[in-house]
């Protein structure tokens, strides 16, 4: 509205408005009426002169005015105004309803290990199973647990145990109280804590390992309006908004009540915003302190409660609410700060821990409690003052609680992601079915085959043994290793580590490092020339002697044996035991190169493999996931099993959404397979992995690798159960001063002595017979004959010539007996 002139400035000059002249008739007045008109004018003429002046500044000033509000212009622009508030008011409308009846958050997606498992005679120690509940956040208590999430130990063998609720794809389960009795390694009772009923098998909530983040790293989890505590709600409104209920969205009287307290104490001491605008600026706005965001605030905060019931309001705001920095993640809501400062829910809080959580709303960072302990303990007491006037607590429980430590975790029950290399191999197969936004953004919850107990030996083993390794003080580049653990039947990775230093999320060695193997490979030759039992057996005579080939490039390649030395003829069976490099190489050729690609493609190789005569000693690169692919399938008896880490997949809410079954292929003939297995059993009695016999009593079967230059340090072995693979070497590709058996091996054994290993089988399928031959001509022998061996053989490839029996005196049959 224009502002009204002052008489005193010059008037806004107007066109004179023409106007048609008047006709009057005259009358005839007398004189002295005229002279006393006359006389009277004299006198008035300057006052009415000035009163004029007056009247006319003071009509064109109302002219004026009435000209601006109603002219044609302005009444246009006022509903021009109007509707343009409109829109925009419907705008902020529309941003409203489709966040709050859509996606309101990105909720990131969670990684689970496999959940325990524990029945009567499972091996497992009391120490395997301390951890587990200390992964899953079980407090020890030292009177008997009564509550979700509590545990004790009585005489250093028994378990009472209340477990919490958990969710599986087969279901849900509720809390259940149990004991469990450990004896020498093996669980021997399994009972109801509050009876003597027996429980046949009982599995644990899924440790999380990791979370899969949108890009502002937001953490949370949701929790219901009905399943918060309402000691909680009550606390919340008693401190950040008592007319919750009583206003619509914005309130007039806390304003009011803001600006008096801040005048008179000088500085902003107090907000006026109600809940509703505290969600509004968290949800839709940023935190700048300027007007024209506290207007739409306002606006959206108005237009939010006229949508909206306050129940919807008030638990996207406890789900909302940021409350603390864990690194990289921030928390927000309730409920995972309850899990990040408490490491419980927040159904499992006391009240002055629940006042704490409330007392963080005002400044997270100011009251952190594990930085500031003082601020922390101060402001949870102003809240249990505010708490008792508001009649939520007593005096005596304000008295109890304020006396109570903050009673913080030792460490938070959510926590950054463990075991990076094992997430990283979990992206990678879920990218196969989701993409990224999926992923980072819709809180799936996702069960993999991850042993945590199986993790935790795998690491403690390479913080071991690498400093042990490491022989050259003057090296370029530290030692470097991947190890790789799986079922070797169901085809499941169970543990991975990726570098020296396990919990480094760089450069994924498992994956991404490609090396070449060494005599790793060799299995896969001997395979392919057993695929022709008329042709070759384990028995058959190989020639290890100098061998000199043309390469493509016209140079001259003559492969070595690695203590430089040639045997002259050796059976098939020996000189994959003692991994010889020259009869190797012949046999390769003999067979075919096309024929050994055929092969690997079957054990489960899907790189492309180079036909060139090199590549039967290892002169291509494979990663150690590659070559764990490729030992399962010689584990599994000839039925390959990608292998794979992710078991389901459920949504946020528990609703199963995609199942990863085993899926075995027959790839190879599982008669052949054996006789391979029985010699790598022999390699690791015997051969480059003798070691292995005197440290482990299972039986077991594996391979050594060495590469050129002893670049590359390579062990792959497996019990009937268990499959690894370990690799070390250096970045730069320079010399570990390692040989497979000097390093790798040990690592593997330093591992897999720690885990409960079922012995292989030796078994003979159905086609394959025993015979004894002669370990030098490759001749049927007999059981007592010196330098006799038992080897299996395909049913009539069995050698049909004999040699002659020798005997080998007392003192042989002696030291045979006893071998």
């Amino acid at each position: 509205m224009p502002r009204k002139k002052d008489s005193s400035k010059t008037p806004i000059k107007r066109k004179a408005i023409k106007k048609s002249p008047i006709k009057k008739t005259p009358s005839k007045k007398t004189p002295s009426k005229k002279l006393s008109s006359k006389k009277t004018a004299s006198k008035n003429t300057p006052l009415k002169k000035n009163r004029r002046k007056k009247s006319a500044a003071k009509g064109k000033r109302k002219s004026l005015i009435k000209t601006l509000l109603f002219s044609k212009y302005s009444i246009s622009a006022f509903f021009i105004s109007i509707c343009l508030f409109s829109l925009y008011l419907i705008y902020l409308n529309i941003v409203i309803t489709e966040k709050m009846s859509g996606r309101i958050w990105s909720l990131p997606s969670h990684v689970y290990a496999r959940p325990l498992e524990i029945y009567n005679d499972k091996r497992i120690t009391v120490d395997d199973l301390v951890y587990e509940l200390n992964l899953l956040d079980y407090k020890r208590v030292s009177n008997r647990p009564a509550h979700p999430g509590e545990y004790r130990i009585l005489n250093d063998t028994h378990f009472e145990i209340i477990s919490r609720d958990a969710v599986f794809w087969d279901g849900k389960r509720k809390s259940r109280g149990l004991r469990v009795s450990i004896n020498a390694g093996h669980i021997q009772g399994l009972y109801e804590l509050y009876s003597d009923k027996t429980i046949t098998l009982f599995r644990f909530e899924a440790v999380r390992i990791s979370g899969i983040y949108p890009v502002k790293k937001q953490e949370r989890q949701l929790i219901k309006l009905e399943d918060i505590p309402d000691e909680l709600i009550l606390a919340l409104l008693a401190v950040e908004d008592k007319r919750f209920y009583n206003h619509s969205g914005v309130d007039a009287k806390s304003i009011l009540r803001a600006v008096l307290a801040n005048i008179m104490a000088g500085k902003t001491v107090q907000g006026g915003s109600t809940l509703t605008q505290q969600l509004i600026k968290n949800l839709f706005l940023s935190s700048d302190r300027t007007l024209l965001r506290k207007i739409n605030e306002a606006f959206m905060a108005l237009l939010l409660e006229v949508n909206y019931d306050k129940s919807v309001i008030l638990e996207t705001y406890i789900n909302e609410v940021y409350l603390g920095q864990n690194g990289a993640q921030q928390i927000h809501g309730f409920e995972l700060a309850s899990h990040f400062y408490f490491a419980r829910p927040l159904t499992e809080l006391r009240r002055d821990q629940m006042a704490l959580l409330v007392g963080l709303v005002k400044g997270p960072s100011w009251y952190s409690p594990r930085k500031h302990k003082k601020r922390a303990t101060q402001r949870r007491n102003q809240v249990l003052k505010l708490m008792f006037q508001e009649g939520i607590i007593s005096s005596a429980q304000l008295k109890k609680y304020s006396a109570q430590s903050l009673g913080l975790a030792a460490r938070p029950r959510y926590s950054g992601n463990r075991f990076p290399a094992i997430v990283d191999l979990v992206k990678r197969q879920l990218r196969q079915d989701y993409n990224d936004d999926d992923l980072k953004s819709s809180g799936l919850k996702i069960f993999t085959s991850v042993d945590p107990l199986i993790q935790r030996q795998a690491e403690a083993s390479v913080r071991r043994m690498l400093p042990i390794l490491e022989r050259q003080k003057d090296a370029t580049s530290a030692l470097q290793t991947s190890v790789i653990v799986a079922s070797s039947q169901q085809g499941e990775i169970q543990a991975m580590v990726s570098d020296k230093n396990p919990d480094f999320p760089g450069f994924n060695r498992s994956l991404d490092a490609v090396r070449q193997t060494g005599s790793l490979i060799k299995p896969a030759i001997y395979l392919t020339a057993l695929q022709q039992p008329e042709k070759y057996t384990l028995a058959s005579l190989l020639d290890d002697s100098p061998l000199h080939l043309k390469t493509a490039k016209d140079e001259l390649w003559s492969p070595k044996n690695y203590d430089n030395k040639f045997s002259g003829p050796v059976t098939l069976s020996q000189s994959l035991i003692l991994s010889r490099n020259v009869p190797t190489v012949r046999l390769g050729l003999d067979v075919g190169l096309a024929d050994i690609s055929a092969t690997l493609k079957n054990l489960g190789i899907s790189r492309d493999v180079p036909s060139y005569p090199s590549m039967t000693l290892g002169a291509f690169n494979l990663s150690p996931l590659d070559v764990a692919n490729m030992y399962q399938t010689f584990a599994a008896d000839g039925f390959h099993v990608p292998l794979k880490i992710i078991r389901e997949v459920l949504t946020r809410d528990g609703v199963p959404l995609k199942r990863y079954p085993l899926e075995p292929q027959k790839t190879l003939d599982e008669k052949t397979v054996f006789l391979v297995n029985y010699v790598l059993h022999q390699v690791t009695q015997t051969g480059t992995a003798k070691s292995l016999a005197k440290n482990i009593s299972v039986k077991l079967a594996g391979k050594t690798g060495t590469t050129d230059d002893l670049r590359d340090s390579w062990f792959a072995g497996f019990s009937e159960d268990q499959l690894a693979v370990v690799w070390i070497g250096r970045d730069d590709n320079s010399s570990t001063g390692l040989t497979g058996s000097s390093g790798a091996l040990r690592l593997w054994t330093d591992l897999m002595k720690k885990l409960p290993l079922s012995s292989l089988s030796l078994n003979p399928p159905q086609g394959v017979e025993m015979a004894w031959v002669d370990s030098e001509t490759g001749a049927l022998s007999d059981k007592n004959c010196q330098g006799a061996v038992e080897l299996p053989f395909i049913q009539g490839s069995v050698p049909t010539e004999k040699v002659e029996c020798k005997t080998g005196g007392l003192l042989y049959q002696i030291k045979r007996l006893f071998n």
